[in-house]
């Protein structure tokens, strides 16, 4: 499985994946932060491009008493990201790929590669109103969704996106589009998830938050585990929930994901044994 965002990676490979990351760093300070983060948690670094001529991403994010957050992105390199030939290569050897649109051509491109190899494309189209440095527009979210079978957008990313949209007319947009699974998430309210023309509505875990930064991502990397684990959409939901849930408790975008065995625990003290037996 493939992104950019450190804490989706991390996210997956603590709960056991194997993960890569594609994207680029700058030589300073903190591309080696990044290079040391991701080394650590196991991540593959091959097609991590090092420009040493420029500065890293950036992300100030602004947490306030509530455990919510605002973001202000310096997008440094990111802006400008060249990716090494032989990349198509790597995406049409994984299970899924996922992406953030940080970058539309490049995301386009590789949902295309990796669609035609018969690999599970997967995309975060909330990135897209969250980080973009120009206005988001359409054809670039139509492009994306029709490469896709799994998307995921937040309620509040839904209306900078689909603006006048229902959250159930954001899922069918989605879903019009070609999308298998569409996934909108509404935070401590939980998420709703299409498939197969079936509505599940999953009701979000109630925990003493601390710090909900990196709470979508934890939340993407539990469904996604439980997709390739073959556990069911709605099923998938709720396990993304405890990830997201235990990341919450934790102050910082990574310090809080769980391991398998800490979602099982969770999953288990609050009565899902159902589901605990499908991660056994």
């Amino acid at each position: 499985m493939w992104r950019y965002h450190r804490e989706f990676l991390v996210g997956c490979s603590r709960l056991g994946l194997k993960c890569g990351v594609i994207g680029v760093v700058g030589g300073d300070h903190y591309g080696g932060m990044v290079i040391d983060c991701l080394t650590r948690s196991g991540v593959d670094i091959s097609m991590l491009v090092i420009n040493s001529g420029g500065s890293t991403a950036k992300v100030m994010c602004i947490v306030d008493d509530k455990g919510e957050r605002t973001f202000i992105v310096d997008p440094g390199v990111q802006a400008n990201i060249e990716l090494p030939d032989e990349i198509e290569s790597y995406v049409s050897n994984c299970k899924v790929f996922h992406t953030d649109c940080l970058s539309i051509g490049h995301a386009l491109r590789l949902l295309k590669a990796a669609k035609s190899s018969g690999v599970m494309t997967s995309v975060d189209v909330g990135a897209l109103a969250e980080h973009m440095l120009h206005r988001v527009e359409e054809e670039w979210v139509y492009d994306v969704l029709k490469s896709c079978d799994i998307a995921f957008i937040s309620e509040a990313n839904a209306r900078r996106v689909f603006p006048g949209l229902k959250p159930i007319e954001v899922l069918d947009k989605m879903l019009q589009c070609g999308v298998k699974i569409a996934v909108l998430t509404s935070g401590k309210r939980g998420c709703m998830v299409v498939n197969g023309g079936r509505l599940s509505k999953v009701k979000a875990f109630s925990v003493d938050v601390v710090d909900t930064t990196g709470a979508g991502d934890a939340f993407e990397a539990g469904f996604l585990y439980s997709i390739i684990k073959g556990i069911s959409p709605a099923d998938a939901a709720v396990i993304g929930n405890a990830v997201a849930a235990l990341k919450c408790t934790k102050l910082g975008a990574q310090t809080g994901l769980p391991t398998i065995r800490e979602v099982v625990e969770f999953l288990d003290q609050r009565g899902f044994s159902d589901i605990v037996s499908l991660l056994a």
